[in-house]
């Protein structure tokens, strides 16, 4: 089992902070949001790991010393395309593995140790202006993922991919690069188009064990969640 970290971004709206350093590194109770991942990533027994560097690249090199075996993939069109191309490049490794945006800060290991089908984890919150929000049906199978406002089960960051779903997804991800048109697409939007051709299920998982971190509100957000796990109370 294998797994893809996307670390190309700029962080923009989490300027000064990542002036100087990827995204990644933004920490949260003194642990940078990367070496979280890594650190529950090993505890599952995931071995191969890929980071897909890109905004400050270089400050990303010591994780070589710290984790042996981890592999950098550099993106030198970080600024340019969104993180399908980061995907782009590391589409070979996609199977039997997740792929993860390192944005997340994850309070407490949720990451599936034995998955048997392909998972996309979310959780239910409420009173959003835009995020990805979840449709399935009773048996939890993803049919859809709308983005909008209001309250749902919303895309916490993370997938895993069995090998035959990465076969269409690799496809799908050339089909996409090739035809040339996809400045403004995701990741996100390549298995979405999938879904009907692919089995993917939901994941559900408590939305205080994770923080994606977008602006400073929200790692304030992941401090004070990060605090509560600590004397493992909640409000």
């Amino acid at each position: 089992m294998n797994a893809i970290i996307l670390a190309a971004g700029t962080g923009t709206r989490l300027r000064p902070l990542t002036d100087d350093r990827p995204k990644a590194l933004v920490e949260v109770g003194g642990v940078p949001v990367i070496e979280r991942q890594i650190l529950f990533f090993r505890e599952r027994g995931v071995g191969a790991i890929t980071v897909v560097s890109g905004h400050r690249a270089r400050r990303l090199d010591y994780l070589a010393d710290r984790f042996p075996d981890i592999a950098f993939v550099p993106n030198e069109a970080y600024d340019i395309y969104n993180n399908i191309y980061s995907m782009y490049l590391v589409r070979d490794r996609l199977g039997d593995g997740y792929v993860s945006e390192s944005d997340v800060f994850m309070h407490e290991n949720y990451i599936d140790p034995r998955p048997a089908r392909s998972l996309i984890f979310g959780g239910f919150r409420k009173g959003f202006a835009r995020e990805w929000i979840i449709r399935h049906d009773e048996n939890f199978r993803i049919h859809r993922i709308d983005v909008q406002g209001g309250e749902g089960i919303i895309q916490a960051g993370l997938s895993y991919w069995t090998a035959p779903a990465a076969l269409l997804l690799r496809q799908t991800l050339e089909e996409m690069i090739g035809a040339g048109n996809f400045a403004d697409k995701y990741w996100d939007d390549v298995f979405m188009s999938c879904f009907g051709r692919i089995d993917v299920f939901l994941k559900e998982i408590d939305p205080r064990t994770w923080t994606e971190i977008d602006s400073k509100d929200d790692l304030l957000e992941a401090e004070a969640k990060e605090n509560r796990f600590r004397s493992r109370t909640y409000p």
